[in-house]
């Protein structure tokens, strides 16, 4: 299935050659919107694999708001410029932008240009997640071995005891290990 792209348009002349080229690259393009559009109505309502900005130079306010989408609707966005500005590529990379591109854009650029984007953000996307989990893993770990502390001073058992008896009143009352840690330690 092919990749479903938005298209965010600051000039209409490019933006239409630039839908043309990815519809030969073997994109789907779901929209051609103004940048001044409501973004954020039709993310929800077109659900792009990807969001493509083409702009002479973006401005802050531009990388802003699509610092906001991008926190909001998690996808790979392109942006093409028609100027280089290393500050502003930064400040692009900061805000959320895959990949930033100077330069007029035949339909095989435009198709690994916006694959490697995808690719790119979701192996970012999964080390994410990843993260999140493992976040949340040691956030537990902690939580039991506090309440397995808890145990070891209130009554005077060693760390395997203690860890034994959290276990079984877990058991006992159907709950995790964290489950229960989180309820001793309240």
């Amino acid at each position: 299935m092919a990749a479903r792209i938005l298209l965010i348009e600051a000039k209409d002349r490019r933006s239409r050659a630039l839908e043309q080229a990815l519809t030969d690259a073997g994109f789907e393009v779901v929209a051609s919107v103004d940048e001044r559009d409501d973004l954020y109505a039709r993310m929800t309502e077109l659900a792009p694999d990807a969001v493509i900005v083409d702009a002479e130079l973006p401005s802050r306010d531009t990388l802003e708001h699509l610092a906001q989408l991008g926190r909001r609707f998690p996808r790979p966005i392109v942006m093409l410029a028609d100027e280089d500005d290393p500050q502003v590529s930064l400040e692009a990379a900061r805000a959320g932008v895959s990949a930033y591109v100077v330069d007029g854009l035949a339909p095989a650029t435009v198709r690994s240009l916006v694959n490697v984007a995808i690719a790119h953000f979701q192996a970012h996307d999964a080390l994410r997640s990843e993260l999140g989990r493992v976040q949340q893993s040691l956030e537990q770990r902690k939580a039991v071995d506090r309440a397995k502390c808890l145990l070891m001073e209130r009554q005077g058992i060693g760390e395997e005891a203690a860890y034994q008896r959290l276990r079984k009143m877990a058991m006992d009352r159907r709950l995790s290990l964290y489950e229960l840690a989180r309820e001793l330690l309240d």
